[in-house]
């Protein structure tokens, strides 16, 4: 089987992570032989040795709405979901990767996440290694970690006027909803591609792990650009705003699309 395209959800905001990740990405895994879909705006980037696909999709107002033009870029019915932030931080392994991949297609799955989320209710899979997710699973039904996806499914976890975290927050919601077919890996030891789940970056701002890593490779680049993240203690202001974004979200229009929402398999 061939190897499934990869797409990247990125901005032109984020180009000075291209180089980075994609140094990485032929460092960790150069068996990949398949078309990357990197999410651009107007920007391009290319590099010696991978298949990337610029999808230039322009200037858009939000997030959803940048996500899902990139998403239209691509023909293939599947696709492994990345954030240009998920910097790979060892060895692929490759030959795992085709088996998950081809479990994910024999068994008609509508996602299989890549890293272990600890779901709160899940049934054995025919394959020992994964689980499948029985809804509800708060929070954590619809992510944006590694993931194989039916790009057509993945396509309606991000409406055009949310953003990725409020993406995540009704996408559950709308997972939950459509009970998709989600299946993940039963235990880290199973994890595929090492990298941290919280991204290298956090508000922009580096985080520690990812700056462990590059200085442990020697790998040059200048941090004091974005500066660096320091966790702050939680607010009541902080946390009013954030309910008030869910409100606002559900009021453009989560609320109605989760009204409409059934489930999308007979079994």
């Amino acid at each position: 089987m061939k190897d499934c395209p990869i797409f990247i959800s990125s901005s032109d905001s984020y180009s000075d992570l291209w180089p980075v990740f994609f140094d990485l990405f032929k460092m960790y895994w150069p068996q990949y032989s398949g078309i990357i879909y990197l999410n651009t705006e107007e920007k391009t980037y290319s590099t010696e040795g991978l298949q990337i696909v610029c999808t230039q999709v322009g200037k858009n107002k939000s997030f959803g709405i940048t996500f899902r033009k990139g998403l239209d870029s691509i023909e293939d019915d599947n696709v492994l979901l990345m954030m240009i932030d998920y910097f790979f931080m060892g060895n692929v392994n490759s030959d795992k990767m085709q088996e998950y991949y081809s479990y994910f297609v024999d068994n008609k799955l509508d996602s299989l996440c890549l890293v272990n989320q600890k779901y709160p209710n899940t049934t054995d899979s025919e394959h020992p290694e994964l689980l499948m997710v029985n809804p509800p699973a708060p929070y954590i039904m619809f992510s944006y970690q590694i993931a194989f996806w039916k790009k057509a499914i993945l396509y309606q976890m991000a409406l055009p006027h949310e953003d990725p975290w409020m993406s995540e927050w009704y996408g559950t919601l709308r997972a939950e909803k459509m009970q998709i077919r989600l299946a993940y890996i039963a235990d880290d030891k199973y994890n595929p591609i090492p990298y941290n789940g919280a991204g290298c970056l956090h508000k922009g701002k580096w985080l520690d792990d990812a700056i462990e890593h590059l200085n442990s490779l020697n790998y040059k680049i200048d941090f004091d650009r974005r500066g660096y993240f320091k966790e702050l203690p939680s607010t009541l202001e902080s946390r009013i705003k954030f309910k008030w974004r869910i409100v606002r979200n559900g009021l453009m229009g989560s609320y109605i699309d989760l009204l409409r929402r059934r489930k999308i398999h007979d079994n």
